[in-house]
């Protein structure tokens, strides 16, 4: 029945030929200016928007962080600054980009922060074109010079490279455009001169320099009256304007911060109060050199930057200025087009500080000076001869900013890179509990959750370090120390000097490198090569917290199998057992110790209560024994029983000690050392294998304490010999760098040492991937006894220290690092360094060297880890050691590894020296 009621539509065929007609129709209705405005319009998105989000770099203009983290504290803090609001720039610009951002989803939207607000940029850039053409158009210019003063604000070089930044500037000359074309369009519509009034005091208050522009406007405004309205257009005008521009000193006075403070000279900002006036006049007074002083930052940016990108906009329309000011004698929109062209070129040149994206102010009102001349010659010119030159001009600017080189880089170059991946890494990496002082283009993604990492909360800006008392004072107590990362690039000292940062400049030089992130250099002086750079302060904190417990998480998750801990081919060694026995005691980890020990006695223990040394596809490949994967078992029980009080892990640690004495420790010429296992007492003749970084002296004092039948004493001290006698002897070189060698030959007979052979190793006097372990354990001895053999012995790595500052070939670079194998006498074999290398020279150097063991810890521990699911690791992911090694140079740089035998409480006595030396070197 319902149907029934339905009208019924029979389909209509169209004749295509009807439609086609009625299209034709409908586009020949609509006037040839708006072809050319949409022609403009695309021309200015592909132009404008092509490859922004990668030139130029966000890294390279501190003002785009400024204004993103002001909106992100109006987004989400309703307040106008993340921090002090200090009056420096009026407010509506950010608050417009807050608005947006609030509009389309956030911050990062679009990428970054700053990626963001460039889609903005891009947006008020083409609500611009319209703006320009039409105003071009109202100011007596015909469509061919309109146009060509539409294309040149969009082309030029100068234009583009200043119109992509994140900038107030951008906002402000939007609406002082939109407030100029109301204007000129308000012929006997007052309703629009008053709302022209409102968009030019929201200009104002979006960027101050707007002002410069006035007395051109006040012309115009002037020259729009008409008899039905009388003074009314410009009463009409000026008052809105005034009661818009009042808000922001209302604002100031309603917080009491309107009046000068009076407690420092006009020209300076008080320590103790903000106060509008003040910045003001600091502002305005701020020394840049006269107006005549050639040298001054006017005329320096002319020559050095802004001549360089676009000699003809700047140039030629100065000069299109100063003739339609002649010009302006006879017509009033020539004198109009030359007050709005020469006011901005008056107000940056007036000698004050002047910044270089300041130059945005002049650039639509050059093109229109420019518009304006070239309007006037074509007019004299016949119609064809118009369309010939307009032609031939608007091929002429594009062959010439094409050939100068000066449009190329903002298509084709990346510099974007080091800023994007380096704050992608610290994101990932770097603890977010971490205080850091950063650069201000970096500090709103930090700053804020996204971009696949947390927030930071305690991330500030350097200048707000230097000015803010509610920074300096209140978070950073006016010290060093409590900062925990610097984020810089190059000769930024020179701005830390500047401003008076004491407190960065302090922490930087008691900083180290982490990372160095570079783009690649590309066209210099039109956009410098980018430098990104993170610094260690030198001294523990959340860093090596959260590097031990998230590096610890990550080896349980990928590499323990129900407490076994094998490598990625699946082998598991009684050293990899013996180190997460050891982890999980200084982590004070009950569970994952219980778990490891119970796995390590099924699978690994032999009937002499050692430990087999490789398991893999559930069967013993190697039933030796290794010495120190024994000793530091034996001293995981023998802490863990002390640590939770437990006597069964006392006393299957004690059974271990003893059968360590038994089988793997001999006596020569009435000295007892300790060999590399139970393999190496025998089938080797007169000469026995002992390996120099399996003697760990640190654990030998517990042994004697719970073996007091076996002289632990003397194995300690025929140890300490055998190590310098071992590093000094030439072991068939002419001469020895120093260093311990992986293996060392103890003859059973006379004591004497010489270099090993072993089938499975063709020099085994190297310092490679097992000597570094020496170091280790003699630094863990210093820390708990304080024994002088170990001090003097670390003190003898002055090749270590020599390597980490040896110039590189440049001759201003240091290495900054230790290699990974060397020969005995310090040839380098492997140049690339390990995790165990550099835990082993960190170890060392922290005594000798406090700098140039932050220098190794800073960069090749700490700037090597990654994070993922699992949680952190250490350069390549799937090797263990790699990842134990990491664990354990943290743990001894953050003085972590506790000697829980004698120091139940866990506070060692030693001091390590990170905290009181270093330094950069």
């Amino acid at each position: 029945m319902a149907d029934s009621t339905r009208t019924q539509r029979t389909p209509v065929l169209v004749d295509g030929k009807a439609l086609s007609a009625r299209t034709w129709s409908i586009l020949s209705g609509i006037g040839l200016e708006v072809y050319v405005v949409l022609a403009l319009g695309i021309v200015a998105l592909v132009a404008h928007g092509f490859n922004m989000f990668n030139y130029p770099a966000y890294t390279l203009l501190d003002d785009e962080g400024i204004y993103t983290g002001q909106a992100w504290a109006v987004l989400t803090q309703h307040r106008l600054a993340p921090f002090t609001f200090i009056y420096e720039t009026p407010p509506v610009g950010w608050i417009i980009l807050a608005a947006w951002m609030g509009l389309t989803g956030g911050l990062h939207t679009f990428g970054g922060s700053i990626d963001s607000g460039r889609v903005l940029m891009l947006i008020l850039h083409l609500g611009m074109i319209p703006m320009v053409y039409g105003i071009a158009r109202k100011l007596g210019c015909n469509v061919a010079a309109a146009a060509c003063a539409t294309l040149l604000f969009s082309l030029s070089p100068l234009a583009l490279f200043y119109q992509r930044f994140v900038l107030v500037d951008t906002v402000m000359l939007f609406l002082a455009l939109l407030s100029l074309d109301l204007l000129l369009d308000g012929w006997g519509r007052l309703s629009r001169v008053v709302f022209s009034g409102v968009c030019f005091g929201l200009a104002i208050l979006s960027k101050e320099s707007a002002v410069a522009l006035l007395p051109g406007m006040v012309f115009i405004a002037i020259q729009q009256r008409w008899r039905h309205q009388g003074r009314f257009a410009f009463i009409g005008w000026v008052t809105p304007m005034l009661v818009v521009v009042s808000l922001y000193p209302m604002y100031a006075f309603l917080k009491g911060e309107l009046f000068p403070t009076f407690d420092v000279p006009l020209g300076n900002l008080s320590p103790t109060r903000v106060s509008l006036m003040n910045t003001l006049f600091w502002e305005y007074l701020r020394e840049g050199g006269g107006l005549l002083n050639y040298s001054n930052q006017f005329w320096e940016l002319v020559r050095n930057d802004w001549f360089k990108r676009d000699a003809l906009l700047l140039a030629g329309g100065a000069v299109a200025a100063l003739i339609n000011l002649r010009r302006g004698i006879s017509s009033r929109q020539a004198m109009a087009v030359a007050l709005l062209s020469i006011g901005p070129l008056l107000y940056l040149a007036r000698g004050g500080m002047v910044l270089n994206y300041q130059i945005l102010l002049a650039i639509p009102f050059l093109c229109l000076s420019l518009a304006a001349v070239f309007s006037v010659v074509l007019e004299k010119l016949p119609k064809p001869a118009m369309v010939a030159s307009t032609l031939t001009v608007v091929v002429a600017i594009g062959l010439g900013y094409w050939s100068s080189g000066n449009l190329q880089p903002l298509f084709s170059e990346y510099p974007v890179v080091a800023g994007r991946t380096s704050t992608a890494w610290i994101k990932e990496n770097i603890s977010p509990e971490s205080r850091i002082i950063t650069r201000d283009d970096m500090w709103t993604d930090l700053r804020a959750e996204g971009m696949d990492g947390p927030a930071f909360p305690y991330v500030y800006t350097h200048w707000k370090v230097s000015s803010d008392p509610a920074v300096r004072d209140d978070v950073f107590k006016q010290d060093w120390h409590n900062v925990d990362y610097l984020i810089t690039s190059p000769n930024i000292e020179k701005e830390f000097i500047a401003s008076k940062n004491t407190v960065a400049l302090e922490a930087l030089k008691n900083a180290h490198l982490v990372k160095q992130w570079k783009s690649e250099p590309g066209t210099q002086g039109l956009h410098n090569q980018q430098i990104v750079e993170l610094w260690k302060v030198d001294k523990v904190g959340v860093t090596e917290t959260e590097t031990l417990k998230n590096s610890g998480k990550y080896i349980e998750n990928n590499f323990s199998q129900q407490g076994a801990f094998a490598s990625s081919d699946g082998s598991v060694t009684a050293l990899s057992q013996s180190n997460a026995l050891l982890r999980a005691v200084w982590s004070n980890d009950r569970a994952g110790f219980n778990r490891t020990w119970a796995w390590t006695k099924q699978n690994l223990q032999n009937p002499q209560g050692l430990l087999y040394w490789l398991r893999q596809n559930d069967i013993i490949t190697d039933a030796h024994t290794a010495t120190h994967a024994d000793n530091n078992t034996a001293l995981a029980l023998l802490l863990g029983s002390k640590l939770w009080n437990d006597p069964e892990l006392a006393a299957a640690g004690t059974r271990m000690v003893k059968a360590i004495w038994n089988t793997e420790v001999l006596t020569i010429k009435g000295k007892p050392y300790q060999v590399a296992g139970d393999w190496a007492a025998t089938g080797q003749g007169q000469i026995l294998a002992i390996n120099p970084s399996y003697f760990a002296p640190y654990a030998f004092r517990i042994f004697k304490d719970v073996d007091p039948t076996h002289n632990w004493q003397a194995v300690i001290d025929a140890g300490y010999d055998l190590l310098f006698n071992a590093s000094k002897a030439p072991l068939g070189y002419t001469l020895s760098a120093g260093l311990p060698p992986d293996w060392i030959g103890l003859n059973r007979y006379t004591g004497e040492l010489s270099a090993l052979q072993l089938t499975d190793k063709t020099d085994t006097t190297r310092y490679g991937f097992d000597a570094p372990r020496v170091y280790f354990n003699i630094a863990l001895d210093l820390r708990w006894s304080g024994d002088g053999r170990a001090k003097t012995y670390l003190q003898q790595a002055g090749f270590l220290k020599d390597e980490v500052g040896r110039l590189l070939q440049d001759g201003v670079t240091r290495k900054g690092l230790v290699s990974a194998i060397y020969k005995h006498d310090g040839s380098v074999v492997i140049e690339q360094p390990n995790l165990v290398g550099s835990a082993g020279a960190m170890a060392a150097l922290l005594t000798l060297d406090p700098g140039a063991a932050n220098t190794i810890y800073s960069s090749q521990v700490i700037g090597q880890v990654g994070h993922n699911s699992k949680g952190l690791y250490f350069g390549d992911q799937q090797d263990l050691i790699a990842q134990e090694w990491g664990w354990f140079a943290t743990g001894l740089y953050a003085n972590r590894l506790t000697d829980f035998w004698h120091n139940t409480t866990g506070v060692q006595p030693v001091k390590t020296g990170i905290e009181s030396q270093g330094g950069r070197k």
